[in-house]
Order: C-alpha cells, then sequence, then structure tokens
C-alpha cells in the first residue's frame, strides 16, 4: 500500500520521480502487487501511464482518498490472502536494503530512525519524532493490529510505538557495510525535499552508487564519471546502451592494439574506462539494475585477457618481444588465480559484514587490472620501450596474485569462524 499525493510524490530526483522510484524498488524486492492511495488520482495516474520496464511486474491500480490516509481506508483494500501488509510513503526515497529489512519481518513493525546523520538532518527536519526515532513513513502492518487501529495512520503508528505494539526497526542499527559497493554505507531515507535542498538529495543518491576499493585510474574517474552521470540520468540514455557503447568500443581498442595502433588504443580505452564505470552507476541510479546486466562482467573478463593478447601478437609479429606469448601464458594464468582468490575475499567480506581491510584495499588500488595495464603501456611507450609493457604487466599480476591467494584464504578461514559476524554484534 503506497501513500502518494501529487506533486510531492513527483518530483524528479536523478531523473525520476520518488514514486517511481519506489515502484521500480518493490519490484526488485519481489513485491508483485501495489495499491496507491493518493488524493490527487489522476496526477498519479496520469504519471504511470507511460512504459517502464523496471517496474512493469509490479501490478498498480490507484484508488482515491480524500484527506490525510486513515487506517480503516488501508483495511477495507487490505489483501485479504495477506497477514502483513507493507505500507510506504510514495512522497520519500528509501534505501533498498531498508525495504528488504523490513519485507523480512514476521510482525507489524515500523521503520524508524534514532540517530540521523548530521549531513541527512536538514532532508529529515520536518519528519516527527516519535519516542523511538523519527518513523520515515513505511512499516510492515498486521491485519489484526490495523483492524483495531482508527483514525489518521501517522498517529495510529505513532501510538503504536509508543504502547509497543509496534516492533521498532531502527536504521540507525543496521549493518553500514554493502556488500554490492563493497564500502560502508549507512543505508539512507529521506522524504521529498523542498527545493532549496534538492541538490543535497540528488547528492545522497549519486554518493550510494559509487563503488568502495577502487583502483588509481577508477579513483582518477570517480569526479569525472559522478559529474557525467549525474546528467545523463536525466536523459533517455540507458544503461545497456552504455555497456553496448563502451563494449563496441573495447573491440574496436583491441584491433588497435593487435595493428600496433597504440596512441590511438590508448586514448581509446581511457574513454572506456570511464564509460565502463558510467553503466552501472546509471543502473544503480535510476534502479535499473537486471540479472542481464552480469553480462557486462564476463565482457570486462574477455578484455582483461584481449588486449594483453592482442599486445603480445603485435609485439611478437613486429620483432619487439620474442618471448610475448610466454608472458601473454603467466599473465593469464596470474589473472586465473587472482580471479579466484578476489572472489573467495569479497565472500568473506559479505560473510562477516565487513569492509574490505587495509591490505585488500592497498592490493586494489595498485593490483594487476586492466586500467592499471593501460598506465603502464602509457608510460612504456613514453620511455620508447613498449614491448617491455607486457613483461611488467604478467610479472605485476603475478605479484597481485602471491599477495591475493593467501589473503583469500585466510579471510575465508577467519569467515568461517563467524569473527566478523561476531564483530559486527558487539559493535551494536
Amino acid at each position: 500500500m503506497i501513500l502518494a499525493d501529487g506533486p510531492t510524490a513527483l518530483v524528479e530526483l536523478c531523473g525520476i520521480s520518488p514514486l517511481e522510484r519506489l515502484l521500480r524498488t518493490l519490484q526488485r524486492c519481489g513485491i508483485r502487487r501495489a495499491t496507491i492511495l493518493s488524493s490527487t488520482p489522476e496526477a498519479i495516474s496520469k504519471s504511470l501511464v507511460q512504459a517502464s520496464w523496471p517496474r512493469a511486474r509490479v501490478d498498480v491500480r490507484v484508488c482515491h482518498h480524500p484527506n490525510e490516509p486513515m487506517v480503516e481506508q488501508i483495511v477495507a483494500l487490505w489483501p485479504k490472502a495477506d497477514p502483513l501488509l507493507l505500507v510506504v510513503r510514495g512522497d520519500a526515497v528509501f534505501d533498498i536494503r531498508l525495504v528488504r529489512l523490513l519485507l523480512a519481518q514476521k510482525s507489524a513493525t515500523a521503520l524508524v530512525d534514532s540517530s540521523v546523520p548530521e549531513q541527512l538532518e536538514p532532508l529529515v527536519a520536518s519528519v516527527e519524532k516519535t519516542n523511538a526515532g523519527k518513523w520515515s513513513g513505511a512499516a510492515l502492518l498486521q491485519y489484526d493490529w490495523a483492524s483495531e487501529q482508527r483514525g489518521s495512520l501517522n498517529k495510529a503508528v505513532r501510538a503504536g510505538l509508543d504502547e509497543r505494539s509496534l516492533a521498532a526497526l531502527d536504521v540507525a542499527e543496521q549493518p553500514s557495510y554493502d556488500s554490492t559497493l563493497r564500502r560502508k554505507l549507512r543505508p539512507f531515507w529521506f522524504p521529498t525535499p523542498a527545493a532549496s535542498q534538492r541538490g543535497l538529495a540528488e547528492s545522497v543518491l549519486l554518493d550510494s552508487v559509487q563503488k568502495g576499493s577502487l583502483d588509481i585510474p577508477a579513483i582518477v574517474h570517480a569526479p569525472l564519471e559522478r559529474f557525467l552521470v549525474s546528467h545523463l540520468c536525466k536523459t533517455w540514455i540507458t544503461p545497456h546502451q552504455l555497456t553496448i557503447a563502451w563494449i563496441t568500443l573495447a573491440f574496436i581498442t583491441t584491433a588497435l592494439f593487435g595493428t600496433g595502433h597504440l596512441i590511438s588504443g590508448i586514448l581509446l580505452a581511457f574513454i572506456i574506462g570511464i564509460l565502463d564505470g558510467l553503466d552501472g552507476k546509471q543502473a544503480r541510479l535510476k534502479v535499473e539494475t537486471t540479472k542481464s546486466g552480469t553480462l557486462e562482467h564476463r565482457f570486462d573478463s574477455l578484455f582483461e585477457v584481449g588486449w594483453p593478447s592482442a599486445l603480445a601478437y603485435h609485439f611478437y609479429s613486429s620483432g619487439q618481444l620474442a618471448k610475448a606469448f610466454v608472458y601473454l601464458v603467466i599473465l593469464v594464468a596470474a589473472q586465473a588465480l587472482d580471479g579466484i582468490a578476489k572472489g573467495g575475499i569479497y565472500l568473506a567480506f559479505a560473510k562477516m559484514k565487513t569492509p574490505p581491510n587495509l591490505l585488500d584495499r592497498v592490493v586494489r588500488l595498485f593490483g594487476g587490472r586492466r586500467n592499471v595495464y593501460i598506465w603502464i603501456l602509457l608510460f612504456a611507450v613514453i620511455l620508447g620501450a613498449p614491448a617491455q609493457a607486457l613483461v611488467v604487466m604478467a610479472c605485476w599480476q603475478a605479484a597481485t596474485a602471491i599477495i591475493d591467494l593467501p589473503h583469500a584464504g585466510w579471510l575465508l578461514y577467519r569467515a568461517s569462524r563467524g569473527e566478523g559476524s561476531l564483530q559486527v554484534s558487539e559493535r551494536r
């Protein structure tokens, strides 16, 4: 049950409205039916007329309510087969982790925040406090509880929290580590901001799509990617189009490296490095992530091997490096071993619910990766010894694998003992 009135639920933030963002989020949480209660049903219905594939699997109906939402209205529209009902404001933005946490509860629960961070305080200043903290506008209600309430939903929830007939799910007590981003990011929520606070709200959303544990080239790219995606999100350009663009350019780059056009290939590779980061950010920012989006990582792996292979072919065929393919085999074998190690490292951190440690961050910063190899190739070309770039790449990747393999084993051992989980519990 979504409580949404225009115009606040329809204000555009990073290219889509809070209502559209919520419906896309609900689809990714497995929700298939949603009823929108609105005092402006015409405006809400009009906003939903245009087809939107990221929410296409959610069956939406719009119902009219004249004034403030009443519990009796919600009970009257309650799907009788469902003992629990998610009720959420459609004019607010919710981190998908919070929606999933709320849906995982087994009893009547309201999502509250007892300790709003200072940087987010301006966005939630208008939200009233309860004894448990500020109520975010989202709650998982039980039919038996709701049928006993009368009048305003806001008053019923506040009273339920005060009387403890509603459990409080506190945002402030949730783990801040986001395994998909590989960094700490406190779960966020905020109502539709005033015009003067819109820039802050969009800044929060832009920050929420930036991955952690970056290599040096990615750190250089990050500000430019943020600037570009802040404008791209307001256009018709989709993440899939960005993915197709960089993959196409990557094939061209492979051909340039194979034919010895190193400068042109390096310049194009720098552009690809930026485009490769944009598609994921665009998808996360506009909640357009799909399972097929993971195929992009297959192409990442393809060009991790494809570009060095093209360089090895060029250096061997031009007589610049007689053992080019020997170094290529070393590089590819080390990449495979390091891929296994990194998979173990990220799995361990996800199980322990802790961010990457100092060693992983340092290795990620300087370790062997496609973007790092382009810088190595650039310096080799400047120094007049381009073929030596492949030698350095092979040694660099081997060193990375030698560090990551034992590190992965140690972390998986710790995760199997539940060490990270214990630390999270102690911090709470």
